[in-house]
């Protein structure tokens, strides 16, 4: 999509178009439901986490210029709501009857799982994780190394 081309859907959703709207969403709602699945652990609250989302950034969409900025919006807005869900939850929120990856991830920290999830799930740089989360780019970057070694991951 081409910046002219989203400036137009964009100035639509602004003016409450819903169909517009859903253009937008569309390059970005799978990279959102993945990161907060794996934030969240549950296939009902990353499906909150992800409408929530969408119903915040539709009301707030006319002032971003970029599809890049909608993007990082729209995730940073995420990043807000899963935090939210997260406090809600209690240790025996987990199935003990996760496949094997599901729940090693499960058993990170929720922060290493948060900046995972954003990095790998997200499409997310370290930068752009510190600030949907208020932190540091070294921060960021100590969780991500920190839960790609506890899983074995390489760069």
């Amino acid at each position: 999509m081409d910046k002219k081309e989203y400036r137009q859907i964009a100035e639509q959703s602004a003016s409450g178009d819903a169909t517009a709207f859903a253009k937008l969403y569309r390059l970005v709602y799978r990279d959102m439901y993945y990161s907060a699945f794996y934030t969240l652990k549950d296939d009902n609250d990353a499906i909150n986490a992800v409408t929530m989302t969408a119903r915040e950034c539709f009301e707030a969409i006319s002032g971003l210029r970029t599809e890049q900025q909608f993007r990082f919006f729209m995730m940073k807005t995420l990043c807000a709501n899963r935090k939210a869900i997260l406090r809600q939850y209690t240790d025996d929120a987990l199935d003990a009857e996760q496949p094997e990856i599901k729940e090693a991830l499960f058993d990170l920290k929720d922060d290493e799982r948060m900046v995972l999830a954003l990095n790998i799930a997200g499409k997310c740089s370290v930068d752009d994780i510190a600030s949907f989360m208020g932190m540091t780019r070294i921060g960021v970057k100590k969780r991500l190394d920190r839960a790609k070694l506890k899983l074995d991951i390489e760069d």
